[in-house]
């Protein structure tokens, strides 16, 4: 971590970079380093992470150390252990109840991008949008704003929750250049200092932000948006710049992206890379109608030996959710990579999803039987489908338990797989309660935060005491002429008239009969 290590002087603005895990797992996520680096650019501030132990009963350091606190949240379920980062540092979880020496709590991430109301009543600011945009105008701007958050309320991409559900749209970095040179040059610092990453290479290389497809069960796909592409010509001059160092600083890298082969120059850079460098390229799940044999020999000889694609359900519902490619083209393109010597696929799918019946489950064990039968090593993932903010699907009903189990027993029982994994049923309910609450959902997460934070009896006894909550947003048709919970939330390019068209054409394609 020395590579941004700063000393702390008197009167510099003192940010605590806060991520609700312990620090193993905190310090794999390149965001939290990427806002560290970004705050390393002002001389006067100084920033440290402050992370919490499994059993929640120690932090690193205490918030109350610093003038700003910046919650990085990627996943629902942590929700209780930030307020339990705060309550351990002597600060009261809900911003009402706080006073002028208490540090700004601020958060941000994608799941609280999509919907901040569940944990607004204990955030002072909620950022919506690109960190690369939202820090420096936090840092900017607290000079002048302090802790006077309503001030902050005028900045495009900040949510003051206390004054209300006010229109926030998010902010957004419009020319990726140097988006993806924070990023890279973030990444290659870790490597040097021996820090432990969930990337398989030191270069990492955001090729795109957002993604073209608009699957209609995609938070990330359409939160994400507007979709950017990165210069092809810029990325190649970081590899080079990379290469051209004494010690040659990397030997592969990995390329970032929702659907990386959608880049209009995906396969330029790839055969640069590859053919040109020889370097060794990590490659994220991909489109199976983006592969063709060109790709996937490129793919292979760039070192990767399991392909990730997913399926998602049957040929019927995957059409209907904008995935228009057919079992005849997974067979193809896995017979490609076979024969390009990729010797294994990671299949993931989807269970429960709004119109699916038991001939779809059959299908898919179809699918993966004419697979197996064809010598073609496959891993299978079947995780519930999950209902998420600013997606078509988002006011449909999420399927029961019984349904969801009886369609994973049925996928595991087929038997074709050398590896099956899913998530587990009662934290898909959880995060789906805490993605699609509004405030009230609040209650739920600050009785959590005084357990002991297991995520098994303590969740199944408070769903069970708020299980009007869960009838209400998780098992429920959302009227269509009302407002959502996040309808202040604007996403560019996610609009909610237009999602409601996609919605209704799904149901339409997929025999659901809209409720009265």
């Amino acid at each position: 971590m020395n590579a941004y290590q700063k000393s702390y002087r008197k009167g510099m603005i003192r940010v605590a970079i806060a991520y609700p895990s312990n620090a193993r797992v905190a310090l794999q996520s390149l965001s939290i380093h990427i806002i560290r680096k970004l705050l390393n650019e002002y001389p006067n501030v100084y920033s440290d992470f402050v992370f919490i132990s499994d059993d929640g009963k120690s932090l690193t350091r205490s918030l109350r150390d610093f003038d700003i606190v910046i919650f990085s949240v990627h996943y629902e379920l942590d929700y209780p252990r930030i307020l339990k980062m705060m309550e351990m540092s002597g600060i009261n979880p809900f911003g009402s109840q706080r006073v002028v020496n208490d540090p700004l709590i601020v958060m941000g991430g994608p799941t609280l991008m999509a919907n901040p109301e569940p944990m607004a009543p204990f955030a002072d600011m909620v950022l919506i949008g690109d960190a690369e945009v939202l820090i420096p105008a936090l840092i900017d701007y607290y000079p002048e704003y302090g802790k006077n958050i309503e001030e902050y309320a005028n900045l495009v991409g900040f949510y003051v929750p206390s004054l209300g559900k006010h229109v926030v749209t998010k902010a957004f970095v419009r020319d990726l250049s140097y988006s993806i040179k924070l990023i890279h040059d973030t990444a290659i610092e870790l490597s040097l200092s021996n820090a432990k990453s969930i990337f398989s290479n030191p270069a990492i290389l955001e090729i795109m932000r957002g993604c073209p497809r608009g699957c209609l069960f995609c938070m990330e796909g359409f939160v994400g948006r507007p979709v950017r592409f990165a210069d092809i010509n810029s990325i190649k001059e970081l590899v080079l710049r990379d290469l051209g160092k004494g010690e040659r600083l990397v030997n592969g890298v990995s390329l970032i992206g929702l659907s990386v082969t959608d880049h209009p120059g995906f396969k330029e850079l790839m055969s640069f890379l590859v053919n040109e460098l020889s370097l060794n390229v990590s490659v994220p799940s991909l489109r199976v109608d983006s592969l063709d044999g060109d790709i996937i020999r490129l793919i292979a000889k760039g070192g990767q030996r399991v392909l990730t694609i997913a399926p998602e359900s049957s040929e019927r519902l995957r059409r209907a959710l904008g995935k228009g490619f057919s079992d005849d083209d997974i067979v193809r393109v896995a017979m490609d990579a076979a024969n390009a010597g990729i010797d294994h696929l990671k299949l993931y799918f989807m269970v429960g999803l709004p119109g699916e019946g038991d001939d779809d489950v059959k299908s898919v064990i179809n699918l993966l039987s004419r697979l197996k039968r064809l010598g073609i090593k496959h891993s299978l993932s079947v995780n519930p489908w999950i209902p998420k903010p600013h997606t078509p699907l988002q006011w449909l009903p999420m399927a029961n338990d019984d349904i969801i189990n009886a369609r994973v027993k049925a996928l595991r029982n087929a038997r074709t797989y050398t590896e099956f994994s899913t998530y587990n049923v009662l934290d898909a309910k959880v995060q789906a309660l805490l993605s699609l609450g509004d405030r009230d959902v609040s209650n739920l997460i600050f009785e959590a935060s005084l357990t002991g934070l297991d995520r098994g009896g303590s969740w199944r006894r408070l769903l069970r005491k708020y299980e009007d909550l869960l009838n209400k947003y998780v098992y429920s048709w959302k009227p269509l002429n009302g407002e959502l919970p996040w309808s202040h939330i604007r996403i560019p390019g996610a609009d909610e008239e237009n999602l409601k068209s996609l919605m209704l054409k799904y149901v339409n394609e997929v025999n659901i009969s809209l409720p009265a």
